[in-house]
């Protein structure tokens, strides 16, 4: 059964660098990952909530047929698995993904939460799903928005608490099949990166994999084909694969210039001022989760 041979996923989280990791595993000769972008199945399994979202929703994946037939091209790969980095925000997901994958292995990738928050909100001004003008306008109002029912692409803040989300899959799953990496472990250290993800997933661990492809980087879409690109993404016909996977490096970062500018940073002041108000105590909680050092996030 194909069900028995899915044995990873990469459950997020949204805007660290699981669009990059998911184009390098797919590199590797032994590794199967979905074609489909991001299936986001076990957030949609039994979910009976229509959350409020700017712009008309996709063709979601609801059915058990339906999400295993995306592994059926499975050859001789010994790691088979996907990226859905919602998964990690989902209070049900890991209870239905122990229910179907009991032995699947988990791998998450944690960024500064402010950092995350303020990408995040890029991505959905980008995708012109959000109608606010800036990030602390968002922030200010996102309780009122959760209140409402609105989609969680639009908990910035709410998403960042990682240590709360986290023990949801530490108290179901044995420790020993949760791995959980640092969005600059990705983007500085790729390639000692991925050997420790490969030898998790018990593959060969030095299969060379290109690492200068970025994708998923947020910009403000400039010009008619920008204006283009941003409907397509409003109205989903954004195709499910990432394109980087099929050109080359090259003419990526050709298309990303003649079509998006660079974005503004996050104001470090800003970023010190929402991590105190926000995530002090749940930095701290969450370096003791995962035994590792997180000062530079508080600084």
């Amino acid at each position: 059964m194909v069900e028995k041979k899915v044995n990873f996923i990469v459950i997020g989280a949204m805007k660290a660098a699981t669009t990059s990791l998911d184009t390098y595993l797919k590199q590797h000769p032994d590794i199967f990952m979905t074609k489909v972008k991001e299936p986001m199945f076990f957030n949609n399994f039994n979910q009976n909530k229509d959350y409020k979202l700017l712009g008309r929703k996709g063709n979601k994946i609801t059915t058990l047929e339906e999400y295993f037939s995306l592994f059926s091209d499975v050859e001789n790969e010994s790691a088979i698995g996907e990226a859905s980095p919602a998964y990690i925000y989902n209070e049900n997901a890991p209870q239905l993904i122990k229910e179907h994958l009991p032995d699947v292995k988990i791998i998450a990738i944690l960024r500064q939460p402010v950092e995350r928050a303020y990408s995040n909100y890029l991505h959905t001004k980008r995708a012109d799903r959000e109608n606010l003008n800036s990030f602390e306008q968002a922030i200010e109002i996102e309780n009122q928005r959760i209140e409402d029912n609105w989609s969680p692409l639009y908990h910035y803040i709410e998403k960042g608490y990682y240590s709360v989300q986290l023990k949801r899959y530490y108290n179901i799953f044995p420790k020993e099949n949760i791995k959980v990496y640092l969005f600059e472990d990705v983007v500085k250290n790729p390639n000692e990166t991925l050997k420790d993800i490969f030898k998790f997933l018990n593959v060969d661990e030095n299969i060379e994999v290109d690492t200068s492809k970025k994708s998923n980087v947020s910009g403000t879409p400039k010009g008619v084909m920008g204006y283009i690109l941003k409907k397509m993404r409003y109205y989903n016909l954004m195709p499910k694969f990432a394109i980087s996977d099929y050109l080359p490096t090259f003419v990526v970062k050709l298309l990303f210039k003649s079509v998006y500018t660079k974005t503004e940073k996050l104001n470090s002041d800003l970023r010190r001022e929402l991590t105190s108000r926000f995530y002090n105590e749940e930095i701290k909680n969450l370096e003791k989760l995962i035994d590792k050092d997180l000062s530079s996030w508080l600084s």
